[in-house]
């Protein structure tokens, strides 16, 4: 198994006429298909970070939406409703307290478009306490293998004062449940009777540690300059990756012609940047993905961007941040273990990178081989191509001996 894989668990939620209506995501850490031993805080954090910002939400869904576990700490955090509500249905969790500052937080989610599910629903006082509840949720999730009918019938006398309110059955587990519920008027059913969560995995990109410390520190000092955290950013392809996966899914109305880290820093806002930062330092910090193969495509990685953009520098092109994500997403197709055609539109990034790892003929093209056929030794390639750029053999050595000490972190400067 690959050491830097990623997991997530689906499980559909089917209509009245079987139609897949949406996906309940488990968070998953392995193939085992249980929930492993982790505070559901850090759970939901990593599905929303892995679902969105690694595989892809499109990839997990298929185009429907996702319940997605909340708990009243999460509920609590601004950075969420970034979320896009056509993507994602906020599902509360059974112990979260209700209080007039989560009904407001609610109102909140509401009026931005969100769906709001209560999960594991019994008669609690607290949802008796506060009727204005479910003046705003949409959807309430009643578990038919742990109440009886009795208590379902309690349950479905209640919320027939609240008649938008559309029932959803789950941990429907034999074909007298799927019935029963149908003739009792649920519209949503979900369970062992229509499938077992299946687990979808792909490939992580890891994560630098060190780099990450610097960003906290960075969070932490008096002055916060946008060039600073770019700076830090253009260090890790993990981050990089997802900083651009995080314009492409989340709710942004801003262009998808990315030609540089800062830029997509600045069309973000520096905030909110740091707020999305914050939450992938809690999902990477202490995971150990130590896979030697991506890991080094990792630093081969980091190396040509550095390579590409002193290059493009030396040659005095005016757009040397995008040979620089040129070189660093050169090899994402390896590093994640797919297709160029599934990745790429994935990321908001200029055309001319796009049409450069695509392998059409670009300005970039010559560099990028040039770049390549250093790393394989070819050294007729080499000759051949530095001469064609006018790029002298001293200029070259010193460009990738920097770019090798830069990718390892040893070396700030290039003059």
């Amino acid at each position: 198994m690959n050491d830097c894989s990623i997991f997530i668990g689906r499980q559909p939620i089917l209509g009245r006429q079987g139609n897949i209506y949406a996906y309940e995501l488990l968070y998953r850490n392995s193939e085992e298909n249980v929930f492993p031993d982790i505070n559901p805080e850090q759970a939901t954090i990593s599905l929303l970070v892995n679902t969105f910002l690694s595989i892809g939400v499109d990839r997990v869904t298929s185009g429907v939406p996702s319940f997605i576990n909340f708990s009243g700490e999460l509920l609590a955090q601004d950075l969420f409703m970034s979320l896009n509500p056509d993507q994602v249905v906020i599902e509360i969790l059974e112990g979260v307290e209700i209080t007039p500052a989560l009904l407001r937080r609610l109102q909140m989610f509401k009026e931005a478009g969100f769906t709001l599910a209560l999960d594991d629903f019994t008669l609690q006082d607290q949802y008796i306490a506060y009727p204005q509840l479910f003046k705003l949720v949409d959807i309430v999730k009643v578990d038919f293998l742990l109440t009886s009918r009795e208590e379902r019938a309690r349950i479905k006398g209640f919320l027939k004062k609240y008649p938008s309110i559309v029932l959803l059955a789950e941990k429907v587990e034999t074909e007298a449940d799927y019935q029963l519920a149908l003739k009792s008027g649920y519209d949503l059913f979900q369970g062992y009777f229509f499938a077992k969560p299946e687990i979808i995995k792909s490939a992580e990109i890891p994560s630098n540690t060190l780099i990450h410390l610097q960003i906290i520190e960075y969070f932490q000092s008096d002055t916060q300059s946008i060039n600073e955290l770019a700076d830090l950013i253009m260090r890790d392809v993990s981050i990089s990756y997802k900083l651009l996966r995080f314009i492409n899914s989340l709710a942004f109305e801003i262009p998808r012609r990315i030609s540089s880290i800062k830029q997509a820093i600045v069309l973000i806002g520096l905030n909110e940047t740091k707020k999305w930062l914050q939450v992938l330092m809690l999902h990477d910090l202490g995971k150990d993905l130590q896979s030697g193969r991506v890991t080094a495509l990792v630093e081969l990685s980091l190396r040509r961007a550095r390579a590409c953009e002193l290059l493009a520098e030396y040659k005095g092109k005016s757009n040397k941040d995008e040979y620089f994500l040129t070189g660093m997403f050169s090899m994402i197709d390896a590093v994640m273990s797919r297709k160029w055609e599934e990745i790429l539109p994935l990321l908001s990034l200029s055309d001319v990178i796009i049409n450069t790892l695509n392998g059409e003929e670009t300005e970039m093209t010559p560099y990028l081989q040039l770049i390549e056929a250093v790393e394989r030794f070819e050294w007729e390639q080499v000759k051949r191509l530095s001469s064609q750029l006018a790029i002298p053999n001293k200029k070259l050595s010193d460009i990738f001996l920097h770019a090798l000490r830069w990718s390892q972190g040893i070396e700030e400067n290039f003059n």
